[in-house]
């Protein structure tokens, strides 16, 4: 890709630089908050080649892949760091367009997801790589652990059996900087979320990233409280708590007393009602969406890993996936395991499989270069180059290739597969795969692909889609 006509290229077609009020990515996406959307040409900017689809929304989604939006977002924040992008916030009519923009949310719940969906977009990178070296240690881990119960092996000293046979092996240098750099982020989540929710809610980061730190501190037990009691959710909340409270408070304190007096006044108020409101409340409600999900998995089985694995392509078409990133991390912090992103992710599956089909039905050359290009992104790693560059300009097949994710789901189940990490999709999931169970990841990966190929296949011979022109 030639990043840098790209990125002109999405200007170009968005309006200017003077139209371009924020940019920012995140894994496959460059997310423009436009000023003036009448100045946006769609047509033009899903006709540029490297663009994978356009999601229309509260911010502009550009889809070009993984690896690729972080530069041409970089690209375009240059060109935004001269005197056009002032002009773009300073405007009074644009800011107007702006403030209309924002008032044009449709609902409540939707509007939540998305500050999720913002709260984790800039924590998935980290937590993606955190995840994998996870994953990797897991294997060594339990590799050694069953060759120490086999061979009965005693421990020796501080060190376990297992640290034991990792020593043997001398492995257990790496073993421990594996463990400590993939608990640096899953130990202390809760502050990092935090900050990414203060900034999403306008206030004050650090502030944001003490009240996580509070519902970490081992002290807590003193107070009948658990440390992670109420997980990120009850984070979340008090975060977005605490940016309204400060807002209020800066409004009656006096600006010569306002950097001492106000942080002061809001950290008091909401520590108390993080520890003896808002945490207790936030574990209530926390375990009651995990039991929830828990007992529909047990009780719904392979039913519900399909009607689920179904929904999922969905959820990421319109970019709130990421909005079930606490639920995940909430079921790997009570069991270790999170089964609900295991059925997640099948949905890769479903759309690798269906742009396959398109792949080999389509007689648009076009088509086939993205279907090309898009397929082994997807295999890899992220499913949004199959699902908007080949899938849903297809039509049907993002309908197939969803009820083909759904026969992935229900394997998902049938095998009892589970992740004790969350991150990308495909390939890149299997050392995020628990209990040594890549083979039946696999099998289950597999299942999904080619029941959405043979459904988008049939249906495409059906609707005579080979033999479209387009």
């Amino acid at each position: 890709m030639n990043y840098n006509l790209v990125a002109d290229t999405i200007v170009k077609h968005c309006g200017g630089t003077a139209n371009l009020a924020h940019v920012t990515n995140c894994m496959t996406r460059v997310r423009i908050t436009i000023a003036n959307a009448e100045q946006v040409d769609m047509q033009a900017l899903r006709g540029i080649e490297g663009v994978l689809g356009v999601v229309e929304d509260d911010t502009l989604q550009v889809i070009v892949g993984p690896g690729k939006s972080s530069k041409v977002a970089a690209i375009i924040n240059d060109l935004l760091s001269g005197t056009q992008a002032t002009i773009a916030v300073s405007d009074p009519e644009m800011k107007a367009r702006l403030a209309r923009d924002k008032a044009k949310k449709p609902t409540r719940i939707k509007s939540i997801l998305k500050h999720i969906a913002n709260i984790f977009v800039p924590i998935l990178p980290p937590l993606i790589a955190a995840g994998i070296l996870m994953g990797i240690n897991n294997v060594l881990v339990n590799s050694a652990a069953s060759f120490a119960m086999a061979q009965h092996i005693a421990a020796i000293g501080d060190m376990s059996p297992t640290q034991v046979v990792l020593d043997q092996r001398h492995l257990l240098g790496l073993s421990t900087f594996l463990d400590i750099v993939s608990k640096a982020l899953f130990g202390f989540l809760a502050i990092y979320t935090g900050v990414t929710s203060a900034k999403e809610f306008d206030g004050t980061v650090v502030m944001g990233g003490l009240l996580g730190a509070i519902t970490i501190a081992p002290q807590l037990a003193h107070l009948g409280l658990i440390p992670g009691q109420g997980g990120l959710i009850g984070v979340i909340f008090a975060v977005w708590l605490m940016c309204w409270l400060e807002k209020r408070v800066r409004r009656i304190v006096p600006d010569v007393l306002d950097v001492v007096l106000t942080p002061t006044l809001v950290l008091i108020i909401m520590a108390a009602a993080l520890l003896f409101v808002i945490m207790p409340a936030a574990g209530v409600v926390s375990n009651a969406i995990l039991h929830g999900m828990n007992g529909l998995l047990a009780t719904g089985g392979m039913a519900a890993g399909f009607v689920l694995a179904s929904l999922f392509p969905l959820l990421i078409s319109l970019g709130l996936h990421h909005g079930l990133f606490p639920i995940h991390l909430e079921m790997i912090n009570a069991t270790g395991h999170a089964p609900l992103f295991a059925i997640q992710i099948m949905s890769n599956s479903g759309m690798v499989g269906a742009a396959t089909a398109v792949l080999l039905l389509t007689r648009d050359p076009m088509m086939k270069k993205i279907a090309k290009a898009a397929i082994p992104t997807s295999i890899l790693a992220v499913g949004e180059p199959t699902i908007f560059g080949v899938n849903i300009p297809a039509g049907f097949a993002f309908i197939t290739g969803s009820i083909g994710a759904g026969f992935g789901g229900m394997m998902i189940v049938l095998l009892g597969v589970t992740t004790n990490g969350v991150g990308a999709a495909g390939l890149s999931a299997l050392p995020l795969i628990a209990d040594g169970k890549y083979l039946q990841y696999i099998l289950a990966w597999l299942t999904g692909c080619l029941a959405a190929f043979v459904l988008t296949y049939a249906t495409g011979k059906l609707r005579g889609y080979d033999k479209e022109s387009i």
